[in-house]
Parts: C-alpha cells; structure tokens; sequence
C-alpha cells in the first residue's frame, strides 16, 4: 500500500469518527432539551443553577462541539459550535470523544484517564456532568448504562415511560435542530 492510499484511509476513518461524534453531540443537545422539559429529577438538578448559563461540549482542536443554555427550569439546545460558552467541557481528541459517546466507556473513567480537560468553574462543571448523566440514563438502553456508569440508575415506571418517549422522539428533534 503506498503512502497516499494509506493517508486517505486515515481520513476517511476519522472522517467516519468525526461524524458520529458530531451527531452524538447533536443528539445529547436535543435530547437534554427534551428531558429538561420533562424530568422532575433534571428539573432538581437545574434548580441551584444560575440563569442564563452556557456550557458547551466539544472535541480539541477545532472538532465537533455543541452549546446549551439554562433558560428558566430549562435547558435550551443552542446549536453546533461553542455559542458564548464560559464552561467549556473538551474531549482531547476525536477517539476519546468516540470511547464516551459510543458507551465503551463512562465519562467517569475518561476523566479519569485524562481524556478530557474543562475550561471554566470545576463546581459548575459537576453540575453539568452530573445532569448529563441524568439525560444519559435516558438515551443509553440499560445494558450500555450498566458498563458505563458508576452505579446505573433503576427507572421508575414514569421514567421508562419518559425515556420511551425521547427514544420514540429523537430522530424528529435531530432533524428541526440539524441545521443550528
């Protein structure tokens, strides 16, 4: 195999890779939309947060990233890029991005391994991360969660029924929000 055969192979797999991240994101961005609306256990987590806060999530150095804001008891999916964020929480690279948003690792452990470095308050940082965790339990089908978190969370009757509702969902809010 020459070099340029092998060199375009490189790019198409992190083409590939740099695509599912990207919609990953977009899907937890919509997703944290539509849980925040519905989840009286994100609601609580939101609670304690200052109004207007943007927090992004993203790839280094310049790779997928999207931006939410706390509006009221909500949280509103702000579009691709890093929208006015002053909490930045960055993946160091497309393949520690891929291990998280594809469930073969838990964002406890990429934290752990220093796959991802934050740019902005630490106290506000675990807010974040622990109300992505909450939207997680709601995209993640139960045997991934189990892999991926700490202690994987047992959904009421009413959660299930929620998360069924975003699962049955999804694909619509992806598509309204594709082009933010």
């Amino acid at each position: 195999m020459d070099q340029k055969s092998g060199s375009q192979n490189l790019s198409i797999s992190y083409k590939a890779k740099k695509a599912v991240v990207e919609t990953s994101l977009l899907a937890l961005g919509v997703a944290f939309e539509m849980v925040s609306k519905r989840s009286a256990e994100l609601k609580g987590e939101l609670a304690d947060w200052e109004e207007g806060r943007i927090f992004s999530l993203g790839v280094l150095p310049d790779g997928p990233a999207v931006s939410l804001k706390k509006e009221g008891d909500r949280i509103r999916y702000l579009g691709k890029g890093h929208k006015g964020s002053n909490l930045r929480l960055l993946f160091k690279n497309i393949d520690s991005a891929l291990l998280l948003v594809t469930g073969r690792m838990g964002a406890h452990t990429a934290y752990a391994q220093h796959r991802s470095i934050l740019h902005g308050n630490i106290v506000q940082a675990v807010q974040v991360s622990r109300a992505m965790s909450i939207v997680q339990s709601y995209l993640a089908p139960g045997f991934a969660l189990k892999k991926t978190c700490k202690r994987p969370p047992k959904l009421s009757p009413p959660q299930l029924l929620l998360k069924a509702r975003v699962m049955a969902t999804l694909a619509i809010g992806i598509l309204i929000n594709i082009r933010r």
